[in-house]
């Protein structure tokens, strides 16, 4: 369960962005970038040329905001845990 909170984390921005309004999407943006920004190093690189249709332009920014980050968030986690896990077999 902890291993899949990054992805319950980007759904619930994912869902905030679609249904605030105009006001408050700056903020909801912002908590986006934050939840994104320890892995701006990697993902702002230009993987990506540029895309002249707005629904994939939109898609690939979703991906590399949120749903990348969520991604590397887990993998962390589940590296973590099983570090734990050799290390209490280890001993």
């Amino acid at each position: 369960m902890l291993i899949a909170f990054p992805f319950f984390i980007a759904a619930t921005l994912t869902v905030l962005v679609y249904t605030v309004s105009r006001g408050h999407l700056q903020r909801v943006s912002g908590y986006g970038f934050l939840f994104g920004a320890p892995w701006a190093w990697l993902l702002d690189r230009g993987w990506l040329e540029n895309v002249h249709s707005r629904w994939a332009e939109a898609l690939i920014a979703y991906a590399v905001i949120l749903w990348i980050p969520a991604l590397l968030y887990s993998v962390c986690l589940w590296l973590l845990v099983r570090g734990f896990e050799f290390l209490a077999h280890r001993n």
